[in-house]
């Protein structure tokens, strides 16, 4: 039984990563100027947005869609 080293468990885990990210969830654009609305934004392109008013509610949004911070 072969030990890994720890670049070999690195590299293992940032394959992991990738696939994580590129998984589709089910959640949809928000932003009424995205490229491509009704399609299902993939995980590492994510971008939660919880707004305060009226009520605490999170919305999602492709991260170049999103709003900006500055």
């Amino acid at each position: 039984m072969a030990e890994s080293n720890k670049n070999q468990t690195a590299a293992e885990r940032a394959r992991l990563k990738e696939a994580l990210g590129a998984q589709l969830t089910d959640h949809v654009c928000a932003s009424p100027n995205c490229p491509s609305p009704g399609e299902r934004i993939i995980q590492k392109e994510l971008y939660p947005v919880v707004t305060l008013a009226p009520r605490r509610r999170t919305v999602f949004y492709h991260k170049a869609c999103g709003p900006k911070l500055s």
